[in-house]
């Protein structure tokens, strides 16, 4: 295996190599899906920690290419404070004929709403709250699917950072 490319740094996280720019440090990870894996991590030049999302194999398919192909457009120009925003795109291949793998960097969210409904007693006030937090952001998205593409939203993706406002 070669060396990294100037500028990143390799690191096993639970049994995957992650090839990451050297701003970002101390790779934790966060959780992992059908397409691809999460890890948090501290972006040196800002202090703040951030979120990184790992794909699988992107381009091993045309459909798995036009998913990542959206999520990418889609987390590039939706700007709302209700839908998780983008940070940094990067990859660290060097030509095109080795490009695999790209890496997304969005802002940490401490938790997400899945473990909020399993680890809280939601009262109906709270639930009104996040319902209305939920639906700005999907009125965002409807609106940005009738003016350009498709992309199916899944609730449980939504995060909720320490002040319970959902983005994402």
């Amino acid at each position: 295996m070669s060396s990294p490319k100037n500028g990143f740094y390799r690191q096993e996280v639970t049994k995957t190599l992650w090839e990451v720019r050297d701003r970002y440090r101390d790779l934790q990870p966060v959780g992992s899906g059908a397409y691809g894996a999460v890890c948090s991590a501290v972006d040196g030049r800002t202090g703040t920690k951030v979120a990184i999302k790992k794909l699988y194999r992107p381009f091993q398919s045309e459909l798995f290419a036009k998913r990542a192909y959206r999520e990418l457009r889609l987390l590039k120009h939706m700007k709302h404070e209700n839908v998780i925003g983008i940070l940094d795109v990067f990859t660290p291949d060097v030509t095109l004929e080795k490009f695999n793998d790209f890496y997304l960097v969005m802002p940490f969210m401490g938790t997400d709403l899945s473990k909020i409904m399993k680890h809280e007693k939601l009262t109906e006030d709270r639930i009104q709250f996040l319902v209305y937090q939920m639906l700005k952001g999907l009125k965002v998205c409807h609106f940005y699917f009738h003016f350009t593409i498709y992309f199916p939203s899944k609730p449980l993706w939504r995060a909720i950072n320490t002040y319970h406002l959902i983005a994402g």
